[in-house]
């Protein structure tokens, strides 16, 4: 049995009935994500690569597009309003968050490479999610324009704290400072 697509989803029914299809819960709505291009791919395997030898001898842990974030935000419509979503990249400290397989709360660090089908959520409704969720640092990585935009949390507000273009060649994380490299490098496949 699979998702019906015009239904309202709680939470643990999304859970039950999504296994091995990439998808998403917005709000009670399942989302479903198509297959990704190589340019999309290609930045990712790049930023990871990045980050895991910056981070190299840390505890925090690093993953790819398949973890499953589950922000649990709970109000009267009694289950609604959790959201679920697979960020290309997440980076989590507290090892607690991590359970059955998913992340239960805000990873620290969260990157979203756009596509010409995600770029509308990923740079509202997800970037909402994330701040309202509490994730410190998030990323939205642009590959037709070769940028970088940092977003830090402030009081439980966003606030754009940099682009990182062929301008401004060098990004440097604010909550990771061991993680700095040349952003020519994430994109140096796309010449």
């Amino acid at each position: 049995m699979g998702v019906d697509k015009d239904k309202i989803y709680t939470l643990d029914e999304f859970l039950l009935f999504v296994k091995e299809e990439r998808a998403e819960l917005y709000e009670g709505v399942p989302i479903f994500m198509a297959p990704a291009s190589f340019e999309h791919e290609g930045v990712i395997a790049n930023l990871i690569g990045e980050f895991r030898s910056r981070l190299k001898g840390n505890t925090y842990q690093l993953f790819g597009s398949n973890l499953q974030v589950v922000f649990p935000f709970k109000d009267e419509k009694k289950g609604k309003e959790d959201v679920t979503v697979l960020p290309d990249i997440s980076i989590v400290c507290d090892r607690s968050k991590l359970k059955n397989n998913r992340c239960y709360g805000a990873p620290d660090l969260v990157v979203e490479v756009l596509s010409p089908s995600t770029a509308r959520n990923d740079r509202l409704l997800k970037r909402l999610y994330y701040e309202k969720a509490g994730v410190r640092e998030y990323l939205i990585v642009d590959y037709q324009n070769q940028s970088i935009e940092k977003y830090i949390l402030h009081q439980d507000s966003y606030q754009l704290e940099e682009i990182y273009s062929s301008e401004n060649q060098s990004f440097h994380s604010t909550i990771f400072p061991d993680v700095t490299f040349p952003i020519a490098t994430i994109f140096s496949f796309l010449d």
